[in-house]
């Protein structure tokens, strides 16, 4: 309809009367108001068809009946499998699915109970995760399988002479003299008997298959329904109806009536719409779907699912249950089969179905359409009016958007190249401390040097000696091998520190990152004489952070404090972590020296600003970005007795705060 009044409206020149357009969109668009509101109602029918009452489920309706397991099930944990009927009062004692539950319940650690439910109490139970599995009919199973992310595992096959078929379908049958039907078109206006016992036609799958040939059988719409129904819970009385011409023909699941009734009066029947497949010993009427699927919860894992499958699928036993003629009436089970033609039904038939439904012709319906008609030109009339009077307050908010998008853009990219800038310092920063450091790191890079070459030297002396004992040469070139890997240690330290790449966050555990850094300043702080003191707190939950950028905060931290003490016969460092508010970690390095005055603590992190002789003036100020940029606060104050601290926090994430105390 917007196009239509975009159309109308482009045409300048040509000013169309309100009440004609609205009159014109109007007629327009509610034709076909009746018919939609009809298939609506139609699908809601459909869906509530599978149910006898309407009554939600209540704790107090439902029952567990639960089997003797061979071993005792109190010490088992239970679960629970919802089976769809249409009659309340099914009991599991001679039933078909005895030997299902026979078999799940040779499970050493669960017991499986069940709950034979209508389907209004079947969703009522997926809704609340009362069920662990499911078994119903496979259009109701595509409904619930997105609605309630249950999962299929096994299909139920039902025996038909020697063989246990995996599909089902349904067979309508008439009188073999009967010259008035020869196609199932040809049941409109005619009766309809439908065998409606426990084995659950499903009502879905009936009026799709009969609305595939121009049949509606809607219960509780009398518009357009055009065959009669006559639902029989007995299939003798069901026979006795058509040999009697109370009804035209019937129709049940397939197979059924083959089975009940002898080869010589089958000749009295004819088959409607006959068709034959290599899956099924039994000709049928409609097209073959899946047979009942045994689904999963969303909450049941694939180990027990396994364990399900393959106690159902175990082969006969020798048990005189699962040998005598009983076992014959027992449902079996077989893999999951494939769903695509049952969704190509579905598809086809709501196409079909929407065809039958035509304009009524009742008073109520006209009632219904000219009402709507009403509504809908008094709604376009202001529709054309808002539209008329909007444009230009749409055009400025165009207008408006596009100047804060171009805005907007170039904050970003300012802000990018701002990143970029600021990467590039503290790589530059890194750099000129790695300059300061280097007679420190020369010096302890000559340790383990200077101990492989003494190794080296001494395995030289001993080969040229002729002394022969293996023992001692391994054990100098294994002494060699760790001097080494110290020394490598050192340089990967190193070029990790001075590299240039981009920002990478990742989870680190704060006290091992002062123990990393710590070790690379060990030999700085021997030659200056320093004591350092750790005061770390433990189990503390882990930051996301840019290691090598922490790492420069706290390394410059860590030299200014041992800057700041130049003249003390025995500097203190002290630094400690400790966990704030349940979602910062603070970090504070603490010095023994003389403090930091006031006006030059209001300053001390203003670029350029220094203390030192030489020295940039960036650090501190570099240091503030990089802490600032994490969700962070970088802060300074003079102890109470001496020296100063510089103190950092960083957030945890939502994950870790308020659980680790």
């Amino acid at each position: 309809m917007p196009a239509i009044i975009k159309k109308i409206k482009a045409h300048k020149g040509v000013q169309l009367p309100y009440f004609f357009t609205a009159f014109f969109l109007s007629f327009f668009f509610s034709l076909p108001v009746y018919a939609i509101a009809d298939i609506n109602k139609d699908s809601a029918d459909i869906i509530n068809k599978e149910s006898v009452n309407k009554k939600s489920v209540k704790s107090e309706d439902i029952s567990v009946q639960s089997i003797s397991p061979s071993i005792d099930f109190q010490e088992k944990k239970k679960l629970v499998i919802g089976i769809l009927t249409r009659d309340r009062s099914t009991s599991l004692k001679n039933s078909p699915w005895k030997l299902t539950f026979n078999r799940l319940n040779q499970h050493p650690d669960y017991h499986f109970s069940h709950l034979f439910l209508t389907i209004d109490q079947l969703k009522s139970t997926l809704e609340n995760d009362e069920l662990d599995f499911i078994i119903c009919d496979a259009i109701n199973y595509l409904m619930f399988e997105t609605e309630y992310d249950i999962l299929r595992l096994l299909t139920r096959n039902e025996q038909y002479s020697d063989n246990f078929v995996p599909s089902e379908g349904l067979s309508v049958y008439t009188l073999s003299d009967n010259s008035d039907i020869t196609l199932l078109s040809d049941l409109k206006n005619k009766k309809l008997g439908i065998l409606d016992d426990n084995s659950s036609i499903s009502w879905l799958f009936l009026e799709k298959f009969l609305a595939k040939h121009g049949l509606n059988i809607k219960y509780e719409l009398n518009i357009n329904k055009n065959i009669h129904i006559e639902s029989i819970n007995d299939i003798s009385s069901l026979l006795a109806l058509l040999h009697g011409n109370q009804v035209d023909a019937v129709i049940s699941r397939s197979g059924i009536i083959d089975r009940y009734i002898s080869k010589d009066k089958m000749n009295d029947l004819r088959l409607l719409n006959p068709r034959n497949d290599w899956q099924v010993p039994f000709l049928h009427s409609s097209e073959l779907i899946p047979e009942w699927p045994l689904a999963k919860a969303w909450f049941i894992d694939n180990k027990l699912s396994n364990q399900v499958i393959a106690l159902l699928l175990q082969p006969v036993s020798s048990d005189a249950n699962e040998t005598s003629s009983y076992f014959t009436r027992q449902y079996q089970w077989s893999f999951a089969q494939n769903y695509n033609t049952l969704k190509k039904l579905f598809i086809f038939s709501k196409e079909s179905e929407a065809a039958l439904n035509i304009i009524p012709s009742s008073f109520s319906a006209k009632i219904q359409y000219w009402i709507s008609f009403i509504i809908i030109s008094f709604l376009v009339i202001i529709l054309i009016f808002y539209l008329r009077s909007s444009k230009d307050l749409n055009n400025r908010l165009t207008l408006s958007k596009e100047s804060l998008e171009q805005e907007i853009n170039e904050r970003q990219l300012a802000q990018e190249q701002a990143l970029d800038h600021q990467a590039e310092l503290a790589h530059v920063a890194r750099l000129s401390t790695m300059g300061e450091m280097a007679s420190g790191l020369a010096h302890e890079l000559n340790q383990p040097l200077s101990a492989i070459n003494t190794y080296v030297q001494g395995c030289i002396r001993r080969i040229n000696m002729g002394t022969d004992d293996p023992k001692e040469i391994v054990n100098a070139l294994q002494l060699t091998a760790q001097q080494a890997e110290r020394a490598g240690g050192i340089i990967r330290r190193l070029r990790s520190f001075v590299r240039k790449g981009e920002s990478h966050k990742t989870y680190s555990e704060i006290n091992h990152l002062v123990n990393e850094v710590t070790s690379f300043l060990e030999i700085q702080l021997k030659n200056r004489n320093v004591n350092l003191k750790l005061e770390l707190e433990d189990n503390l939950p882990p930051v996301l952070a840019d290691i090598i950028q922490v790492e420069q905060v706290l390394i410059n931290l860590l030299r200014n404090a041992i800057e700041a003490m130049p003249d003390l016969e025995s500097p203190t460092i002290l630094v400690s972590t400790q966990l704030l508010n349940h979602n910062l970690i603070e970090l504070c390095v603490i010095d023994s020296g003389h403090g930091i005055s006031k006006d030059k603590l209001k300053r001390i992190f203003n670029p350029f600003f220094t203390t030192k002789s030489s020295g940039m003036g960036m650090g501190l100020s570099i240091s503030r970005s990089i802490i600032e940029a994490h969700n962070g606060k970088l802060y300074a104050r003079n102890n109470a007795e001496q020296g100063a601290r510089f103190c950092f926090t960083l957030p945890i994430t939502k994950e870790y705060s308020g659980n680790n105390k």
